[in-house]
């Protein structure tokens, strides 16, 4: 804010924009948060464990 004032010509400090801002009740716009992908609480079936977690097979193709 400070530096588009700055940018249009008038002359103002960050603590002078800082302090109308807060009497006048304005404040930046807070970012969004992302939207969440995962379910864990669903009623789904979970698909059966293949692998039983085994994570390194003896060779290709083995597990």
């Amino acid at each position: 804010m400070t530096a588009e004032l700055n940018a249009r010509g008038h002359a103002c400090s960050a603590n002078t924009v800082a302090r109308l801002m807060r009497e006048h009740g304005i404040r930046a716009k807070a970012p969004r948060r992302p939207d969440r992908t995962t379910d864990s609480r669903h009623g789904l079936a979970v698909a059966d464990d293949l692998l039983a977690r085994d994570f390194d097979p003896p060779g290709p193709n083995a597990a």
